[in-house]
């Protein structure tokens, strides 16, 4: 059994899924694509043998998709996801969930009116490699309680261009996710501090930032995000615990000595880091379909949980202050994971 699967969105991360989906992973294939560019989705699905389809709301209901896959711009996600979620198909959108906590709530109502679970978010660090075997060492407790976690995500360059507010929500709400995802507590509180802007920041805007959250056991999480770095993609993680330290590294397996210089090779975007993060994800997605077994992947209460925290992030950042992160509980149809 295949998984005919709708792309919508055609630019770099939808056409790398297409790709991937039509060539790469096993039990599936991409039967219609659409953009908001119908010469874009065009040239995508001629590349891949898939149809164009202009209409958003004829994707969710065509006779030839069993599954969609969003990757649209992070404003519209929302209204996307509301339009399709009554057709009752699997969705994997990409992160975040909605820009905004209502939005993301009302997706999330949508989803319980349907009364089962069909919609994943695409936070692929679960599925990276490192970050799995890290979780690992939290799970067996081989550092002991964990106290401190530290990360770093650098950016080689704003691809969207340099505004601190879509830092927080696009960037690092990664961090939010996986901070969650690791230390499998909710987050109480977070602060975002601006130190001295770098010399290619845009007047008014601030990067990096030091973004520190405390959990609810009191746990501290601090990122730094650095959105124009300049020196190349990476992204680590350092818990330090009660009776030792867990390091992930960026993903540099090879350390290369030549010319009287050692060191490794940094990636210029995020796939040079997390190809694999993807293919994972994706194929775990496409088995989890085929065989009827539940998603693996953060749902889209977690996507909620993450635009609450990005929300909150903004507040710090325009306020100057701490801010309390409280969510509302859990409701059932997601209370067991």
């Amino acid at each position: 059994m295949s998984i005919r699967v709708a792309v919508i969105g055609a630019g770099v991360i939808g056409s790398a899924h297409a790709v991937s989906l039509a060539r790469g992973i096993s039990g599936s294939t991409v039967t219609v694509v659409h953009d908001f560019d119908p010469a874009r989705a065009g040239a995508l699905a001629e590349q891949i043998d898939a149809r164009r389809v202009d209409e958003l709301a004829d994707v969710f209901t065509a006779d030839d998709v069993d599954a969609v896959l969003i990757a649209s711009p992070d404003a519209v996600h929302a209204q996307q996801l509301l339009l399709g979620l009554p057709a009752g198909k699997p969705i994997l959108c990409e992160k975040p969930l909605a820009t905004t906590e209502a939005d993301a709530r009302a997706v999330v109502d949508a989803e319980i009116a349907l009364g089962r679970r069909v919609l994943q978010l695409g936070f692929m660090r679960r599925f990276d490699p490192g970050y799995v075997q890290l979780k690992d060492e939290l799970t067996a407790g081989r550092i002991g309680e964990p106290l401190i976690v530290h990360n770093i995500h650098r950016n080689t360059r704003a691809p969207y261009g340099l505004r601190t507010e879509q830092t927080l929500t696009n960037m690092v709400v990664h961090e939010f996710d996986i901070g969650r995802w690791l230390l499998d507590e909710e987050y109480a509180s977070i602060t975002v501090l601006t130190p001295r802007p770098g010399p290619l920041t845009p007047e008014g805007q601030h990067d990096p930032l030091l973004v520190i959250l405390r959990t609810r056991s009191g746990v501290l999480m601090e990122v730094e995000a650095f959105a124009n770095a300049q020196l190349g993609y990476e992204v680590t993680c350092r818990v330090t615990g009660s009776s030792g330290q867990s390091v992930m590294g960026d993903g540099a397996f090879i350390t290369r000595s030549a010319a009287f210089s050692r060191g490794v090779d940094i990636p210029e975007l995020w796939f040079g880091r997390f190809a694999e993060a993807y293919r994972v994800q994706l194929q775990s997605w496409i088995d989890a379909l085929r065989h009827d077994t539940p998603l693996l992947g953060a749902n889209a209460w977690d996507g909620y949980a993450a635009t609450v925290v990005s929300t909150r992030a903004i507040e710090a950042y325009r306020t100057g202050t701490t801010v309390d992160i409280e969510l509302p509980e859990v409701p059932e149809l997601y209370a067991s994971g």
